[in-house]
């Protein structure tokens, strides 16, 4: 009998809305407004039945297997569904890390996607949904991919929207990351309260882009150039390119990304980042529906 096996994409994401407020709740956690959507970028994860849990990647990703969110992700599903604990799962990877994007908790929501598609299981059950939770407050986001508006600390949904697909995208990363922790220390020693989503809201709700890019907003992208000044060069670089609605940084950075007028816009901006300022960069999408299953 052929062993079952299953290949998925593991989408980055971009905040359109990042709103941290001060203080920390009992957790130690900010509460936050997040607005996630989807990006055509992403990692590759494969899953085929084992008699072991096993993790290997193409890159080296700084921790030990066992650490890693898409092998806990799987350790912790299959304790919660009662399952026998024997994959093995290969994740190439084409998201940066510590850039913002997702990458690690990309990779764990399409490790419950995939075992729980293996097993004919609800992705969406509610005991996925708190193994996702328990991992990480934005891995539940990845479970669907649909713009989505969290808040609590980032891991409570509070609205979906229409899909948004095929915003042309390009993405810069300097050559330095930026720790989250870090990010959110020094934030702390300047917090200030964030703006409201709602204009956000109302252009994911329409489906403007040309909206969407007016209303980006990140009040965490100071704490994070404070670190990392560099990151201010490329947001300011990256906003005067032509072609570019607007930039911001995404998450806790180091990644920059601008929504772009077209897709020949954004291959121009990446190329030109390549090749004149040496930075990491990328031209790409947002998903649409569907998008994850290869």
């Amino acid at each position: 009998m052929a062993l079952q096996q299953i290949e998925l994409l593991a989408p980055a994401k971009l905040n359109l809305h990042l709103g941290i407020y001060p203080g920390r709740d009992s957790r130690g956690y900010h509460k936050a407004d997040s607005i996630m959507i989807g990006l055509q970028l992403a990692d590759r994860v494969h899953i085929c039945e084992s008699d072991e849990l096993s993790l290997t990647t193409s890159v080296d990703c700084g921790v030990a297997p066992e650490r890693n969110t898409a092998f806990r992700a799987a350790q912790r599903l299959c304790s919660a569904l009662d399952k026998p604990s024997g994959c093995a799962i290969h994740i190439q990877k084409n998201v940066p890390s510590q850039a913002g994007m997702g990458g690690a908790s990309s990779d764990a929501a399409s490790v419950l996607l995939g075992l729980c598609t293996l097993w004919g299981i609800d992705p969406l059950e509610e005991r996925v949904i708190e193994v996702a939770r328990s991992i990480g407050a934005d891995v539940p986001f990845f479970l669907t991919m649909a713009p989505a508006w969290l808040t609590g600390a980032g891991d409570v949904l509070a609205e979906q929207f229409p899909f948004m697909a095929n915003v042309p995208v390009a993405l810069v990363r300097p050559n330095v990351g930026v720790s989250t922790v870090e990010a959110y220390r020094e934030f702390d020693a300047y917090a200030t309260e964030p703006a409201s989503p709602a204009a956000m809201c109302e252009a994911l709700r329409a489906g403007d882009a040309a909206a969407v890019a007016a209303h980006l907003y990140n009040n965490l992208e100071p704490a994070a150039n404070r670190l990392a000044p560099v990151t201010a060069d490329v947001h300011e670089w990256l906003a005067a390119q032509p072609g570019v609605l607007a930039a911001q940084m995404t998450g806790s950075g180091s990644c920059i990304f601008a929504i772009c007028e077209s897709d020949e816009a954004a291959c121009v901006v990446a190329k030109n980042a390549e090749n004149s300022k040496k930075w990491w960069s990328c031209a790409t999408r947002t998903v649409g529906e569907g998008f994850q299953f290869c």
